[in-house]
């Protein structure tokens, strides 16, 4: 499938090894963050294209045909950041560790770490990385733990 810009989502079959085309974001977007919560997969924040840092999130659940809009990101927009599900159970929509990259254009990266409520965007600070950084990724282990690696530090 060829353009789109950054609205297009695709799947791979892992038994098939073939990519199939997915419904179209909402918001078309670079540099975002997402994550499986619950079987569905979750788009957070990115820029729009226009330049603009966008707290916006969406969430396309399993045998849906289309992306829905959630309430967006109480802590604002972020990019270059990493998303990574944790504990769901206090939440209806479930809940994601969002590890924050750059807030603005002029900023570098930061240490920043909230939990998000998906159901009512709602940002809790958590303890800050080690380190600034933008352009990461991260990862749950199975014993829970999350490791961050990589990215550009300040």
């Amino acid at each position: 499938q060829t353009g789109g810009g950054g609205r297009v989502s695709e799947l791979l079959d892992i038994a098939t090894l073939r990519w199939e085309a997915m419904p179209s974001l909402l918001l078309a977007r670079e540099d975002h963050a997402c994550c499986t919560v619950r079987g569905a997969l979750v788009v957070l924040g990115g820029d729009t294209l226009g330049g603009e840092f966008t707290s916006s999130v969406e969430m396309l659940s399993k045998g849906e045909g289309a992306f829905t809009a959630l309430p967006p990101l109480s802590c604002g927009g972020i990019l270059d950041a990493a998303a990574v599900t944790v504990d769901e159970s206090g939440s209806v929509a479930g809940q994601v560790l969002l590890l924050e990259g750059r807030k603005d254009d002029d900023q570098g990266g930061t240490s920043t770490v909230h939990l998000v409520d998906l159901a009512t965007g709602v940002c809790t600070p958590w303890p800050n990385l080690l380190c600034a950084r933008e352009g990461f990724a991260a990862a749950r282990l199975p014993q829970g733990c999350v490791v961050c690696a990589g990215g550009l530090d300040n």
